[in-house]
């Protein structure tokens, strides 16, 4: 039976024990203490959490928030801050690392000329305007502007939280290549590589595996699963329903044509970028750092755990919500610290595409469109033709 909704399209809110939610936090820290002390596949588990976790922990917190402003407030905005303090870190880290052309070593002055460091400089100030264009949104005046664009209710905590988080992190994710030139995670192949092939190929992809893994969870949770929505209205929600027959034909034949316009966009690019001299993805690189998956089980893999997991994600949760665009741009973000600005272009050709077949159908069938191009991608690069 379908929950009354509100003038915002969400159902309306059922009282909420928070203690659920508390034990299942408690239990996630000692997981995490016990993976962390044994090792091996146990913190290799949990470690694949962190991409999809921490999303999940500030929606419930967000979701509590929405009438309980008195404790989860503050927690939602703690939470929140450290997000972007910890995303900060790492774009001003990889900023370094790609500059000293190595991680940096503890107990050991870096060497770098006056040149890096305004480079450094100039990322972490692009973190602080991030920050600062992200605290702009609390602002109701600001949100209501925001949403004759946007489909969120500018008086929804929930809302509220869901657009600072994702334009702050999503400008965040880009100061590095934006300052730098060139994505950093490219510029340190050979130390990546080095330390991924201690985890071997076969643990590498395992790796993807329980990435999908955490991520199916956690977007059920970061659409009020238990809060305002039960199990069949957060699938839902999310657009992940059982695709037809029809649908998943479409699915494969868009991605097939979506896998021949970037072969012909890719060629535009290359022509255009030289023409101005442009900085382009180092594909020799690429292809190193993606050395374990090319390969038809690395190609099944990658179609599966990033199709789903991150239409799931984007596609899914985001939408909905922030719309077409600006979920789109967090996309694109994401690969940002290992594309160059040619890469990120098709990345955010083939995520507008999934949009709108997110639009016309359901998150179900952007998955096989995006999987089926990832799978027919790797597997072109597997066999040589990759470009």
């Amino acid at each position: 039976m379908i929950e009354p909704s509100n003038a915002t399209g969400e159902p309306q809110r059922r009282p909420v024990n928070p203690l659920p939610f508390g034990a299942g936090a408690a239990l996630l820290l000692i997981l995490f203490a016990i993976g962390n002390a044994i090792g091996g596949e146990p913190g290799q588990i949990m470690a694949a959490s962190l991409n999809a976790l921490p999303f999940a922990v500030l929606a419930v917190l967000a979701y509590l928030g929405a009438d309980r402003p008195n404790w989860a407030w503050v927690v939602t905005a703690l939470w929140l801050l450290m997000m972007i303090g910890g995303l900060s870190l790492i774009a001003v880290g990889f900023g370094i690392s790609a500059l000293a052309d190595a991680p940096p070593t503890p107990g050991e002055p870096l060497q770098l000329s006056p040149g890096d460091w305004l480079r450094v400089a100039l990322i972490f100030l692009g973190t602080l305007a991030s920050v600062a264009v992200g605290a702009c949104l609390l602002l109701p005046p600001v949100r209501r502007l925001v949403a004759r664009v946007l489909p969120i209710d500018p008086d929804s905590f929930v809302h509220t939280i869901a657009l600072v988080a994702v334009v702050t992190l999503t400008l965040i994710c880009f100061m590095p290549l934006l300052v730098l030139g060139f994505p950093p995670m490219l510029a340190l192949v050979d130390q990546l590589s080095g330390q991924a092939t201690e985890r071997g190929e076969a643990g590498q992809l395992l790796d993807l595996v329980y990435g999908l893994i955490w991520t199916i969870p956690c977007a059920i949770l970061a659409v009020g699963y238990g809060i305002s929505r039960d199990l069949g209205q957060a699938l839902q929600r999310l657009g992940l329903v059982r695709p037809t027959l029809r649908q998943v034909g479409a699915a494969i034949i868009i991605a097939l044509l979506l896998v021949t316009a970037v072969q012909l966009i890719g060629i535009a690019t290359d022509w255009l970028w030289g023409q101005f001299g442009w900085e382009t993805t180092d594909d020799e690189a690429f292809g190193e750092l993606m050395s374990f998956a090319i390969n038809p089980l690395g190609a099944l893999v990658i179609g599966v755990t990033a199709g789903l997991g991150e239409e799931l994600a984007v596609r899914g949760v985001l939408q909905p919500r922030l719309g077409l665009l600006l979920s789109n741009l967090f996309f694109t973000s994401l690969h940002a610290l290992q594309y160059s600005w040619d890469a990120l272009l098709v990345v955010f050709l083939v995520g507008v595409a999934c949009g709108l077949v997110r639009n016309r159908t359901n998150t179900s069938t952007a998955a096989i469109v995006h999987g089926v191009y990832n799978f027919v991608l790797v597997m072109l690069a597997a066999v040589g033709l990759g470009g």
